[in-house]
């Protein structure tokens, strides 16, 4: 496939710009996306948090953080079935409403062993708040424009997940005020979906959830939230750790993370305006590359801090890049699939993308341990680097002959 050649104006379906009906739909997307991350970004250091006072021992505390990993694996598989039956307002609405309940019961009762099957719920309800946002958003994208609408939808979920640590730092982790902010934000993402919902998508027939028939019929776009989810986890997990080892303080290291963090937010639209304008699996392929690149310089861009009074600035830059195309798999792959996929189909395919980047998420951090282990500090860089290699090696495998057609028409 060759890039897209503009078509005539008459041709064109219309923009999503056009429609009032869809640009509600839109919003109540992105109110619901923003405020799934904000839950994610901010119970995550709040629990972890309230766990380390309540001087939990850390295995139990590894096995609490796998629990919304767990449940998404357990439940996602249903989430086609749950929106046959209840439609995409009402389930969004219902997991809205269970996800505050989960926040108002963790506050609560403040003990470990309770928190597990809360924390399980909570983790399934936003697993599938996701996956029908996004079955939600890419029905509803046209296909000239769907990189870019799903550009959009990274960037709430990303900018979210980077409000809700800000939330937290305002206003502490004692007491209410965290929960009760989080609780009314939640509320009130409901109304938008219900003021949205005119243009959300209907499923006439349920259908299952075959993990492996979809990696067979899409194994680059299935296999990106995998590859994603495994170095986002790595890479928020560790990096500190590994800056630290190498030499530079822990507010550099601090700051590695918030490059990395804006980079997801504020990349993922011109990743989709790429995904729009070229072949989507050489988008893919760049993204790759340049997440391959910017792994194995790592090692060196920390070494700049020296002559930069402690501030390794060249390492800012390229984990801002880093982390933006590093999203921009997600983001890419999920536009493949509403490329390729269409009504029951693409939920059940949305529902094996979350399955994958759950599983990643799960087996990333461990990996990425183990690495460090066997090679301190650099086997971190060596476990990222052999994922990014592996998943560029595929894209080759699959798509050279089009990704080369497509360089040579350029």
């Amino acid at each position: 496939m060759t890039a897209e050649q503009p078509r005539p104006a008459a041709d064109r379906p219309p923009s999503i710009l056009q429609s009032p009906e869809k640009l509600k739909s839109l919003g109540a997307i992105l109110a619901c996306v923003m405020v799934m991350g904000m839950g994610l970004g901010l119970t995550i250091p709040l629990l972890a948090l309230l766990l380390n006072d309540l001087q939990v021992p850390t295995s139990l505390f590894g096995l609490n953080t796998a629990m919304p990993a767990l449940a998404g694996i357990a439940v996602i598989p249903f989430v086609p079935a749950m929106t046959h039956r209840l439609g995409v307002r009402n389930l969004i609405i219902l997991c809205l409403v269970v996800s505050v309940f989960c926040l108002f019961l963790f506050r609560i009762y403040l003990n470990i062993w309770f928190w597990f099957p809360v924390r399980f719920v909570f983790g399934a309800s936003l697993g599938i708040l996701f996956v029908v946002s996004e079955f939600w958003v890419n029905s509803l994208a046209p296909e000239l424009e769907r990189g870019r609408i799903l550009g959009l939808y990274t960037t709430a979920m990303s900018a979210g997940f980077a409000v809700g640590p800000v939330i937290l730092a305002l206003v502490g982790t004692q007491g209410w005020p965290p929960f009760l902010i989080l609780m009314a934000l939640m509320s009130l993402a409901t109304i938008p979906v219900m003021l949205g919902s005119r243009m959300s998508p209907t499923l006439e027939k349920s259908s299952r959830v075959d993990l492996f028939k979809y990696l067979k019929l899409a194994p680059t776009a299935m296999l990106a939230a995998g590859v994603f989810g495994a170095l986002e986890t790595g890479v928020f997990n560790f990096m500190p750790i590994y800056g630290v080892r190498n030499g530079i303080s822990e507010s550099a290291a601090a700051i590695c993370l918030t490059a990395v963090a804006l980079g997801n937010m504020l990349l993922q639209y011109p990743i989709g305006m790429l995904a729009d304008r070229f072949d989507r699996h050489l988008v893919l392929f760049g993204c790759a590359l340049v997440g391959f690149f910017g792994v194995v310089t790592l090692p060196a861009l920390i070494a700049t801090a020296e002559l930069t009074g402690g501030h390794p600035v060249f390492l800012y830059l390229s984990l801002f890049f880093w982390g933006g195309t590093l999203t921009g798999l997600y983001t890419v792959g999920l536009t493949l699939l509403g490329q390729r996929f269409q009504g029951s189909a693409l939920i059940s395919a949305n529902a094996a993308y979350i399955i994958l980047y759950e599983i990643g998420a799960l087996t990333g951090p461990p990996l990425s341990g183990i690495s460090m282990d066997i090679w301190n500090p650099h086997g971190l860089v060596v476990g990222m680097s052999v994922i990014c290699l592996a998943y560029v090696g595929l894209v080759l495998y699959r798509h050279g002959n089009s990704l080369s057609l497509a360089v040579s028409n350029r």
